[in-house]
């Protein structure tokens, strides 16, 4: 029997007690502060006149409030299904709240609408040719784009973008792929991925997976996703790659959070970069705190910066030992810990 998406319905989250629910519930509160609240413009629907597809075609963007406040390139977050409202408000609301908590840099949220959305993401090329031909030049012309594009998908919409990234990796950096459907075309994707894996300039970058484990169409998909886990494991690639099984969501319900956490995955060094920063500035006005000197130290380990990270710890430690504020007690209870940091 061949397997059909239904359509796209976010199902009511029944379990509360859960450690991905603070996402959850973060995205569902920007519906209760309202738009004044937002620091994302409406998305603004914009016409291509395509020749590859001999019609007139649809997508939206969406740019920062203060897009004018960094004079410098713009992250691209592209994904599919732009036309669903479910599929667009969640993504819009994903990107508001990291980008208000500094969890991801300035972005442009771009969403590519469909026609024929199942035979345009199973077929994939045709609409591939679309979105760089066509739709990313239109972009490009009015706005300061940075050359890689983070491509997020669900379901069909994770098999279009993971196709992107294996297929042009220097443009597709980034990949988001949430309950995805990796059984069209007689499963040529496993087979792609193989061949990338092969090649002598290995694929860069970041790729989150997620599935959920509720309801038979995610249960379906699963032993699909654990192959591409299996590939893309299998050699020491470049790829950052990241498997999350979404206990408590099916495949409806998987976007609500699978978005955000994708997003916060594939930004993660730029975060820790931004906390770099902030904690040098603080290190300046504070020079005798010796926190943000542990703060900067756990950045530099992240950023795999190891021997930065060592000499910022002892640094720590030194300021620790002269400072008349804490407790014997505390005092050796932080020195601990900031001896096993340095050992990992």
């Amino acid at each position: 029997m061949e397997w059909k998406e239904r359509p796209y319905k976010p199902k009511a989250f029944d379990h509360a007690m859960k450690p991905i629910t603070t996402l959850f519930f973060m995205l569902a509160a920007w519906h209760c502060f309202g738009q004044s609240h937002s620091f994302y413009s409406k998305p603004d629907t914009l016409r291509i006149d395509s020749k590859i597809f001999g019609t007139v075609r649809k997508i939206s963007v969406s740019i920062p409030n203060d897009y004018d406040k960094l004079q410098q390139p713009k992250n691209c977050i592209l994904y599919v299904d732009g036309g669903d409202d479910e599929i667009a408000g969640t993504m819009l609301q994903a990107v508001n709240n990291l980008y208000l908590s500094d969890d991801i840099p300035q972005s442009i949220l771009v969403g590519i609408f469909h026609e024929n959305r199942d035979q345009e993401l199973q077929e994939k090329n045709k609409l591939y040719e679309f979105i760089t031909a066509e739709v990313l030049p239109k972009i490009t012309a009015t706005y300061s784009l940075k050359k890689e594009i983070t491509v997020v998908g669900h379901s069909f919409g994770a098999y279009f973008a993971t196709f992107c990234f294996l297929k042009n990796n220097a443009l597709f950096n980034n990949c988001i792929a949430i309950s995805p459907a990796f059984w069209p075309n007689n499963g040529d994707i496993y087979l792609i991925a193989e061949q990338v894996q092969k090649q002598q300039d290995q694929p860069t970058g970041y790729f989150y997976v997620a599935i959920g484990n509720k309801r038979w169409d995610d249960i379906s998909l699963r032993s699909g996703v654990l192959q591409f886990k299996k590939i893309m494991e299998s050699k020491k690639n470049k790829v950052q790659f990241y498997f999350q099984d979404l206990k408590g969501f099916n495949h409806h319900s998987s976007p609500t959070v699978g978005f955000g956490l994708g997003l916060n995955f594939c930004f993660d060094d730029w975060e820790w970069e931004s906390v770099l920063e902030e904690q040098n500035r603080r290190i300046r006005a504070f020079p005798d705190f010796w926190q943000h000197d542990e703060l900067k130290a756990d950045a530099l380990q992240h950023l795999n910066r190891t021997q930065e990270a060592s000499e910022t710890y002892q640094i720590a430690i030194k300021k620790l030992q002269g400072d008349k504020n804490i407790s014997p007690t505390n005092r050796k209870r932080f020195i601990k810990r900031l001896n096993n940091k340095m050992r990992r």
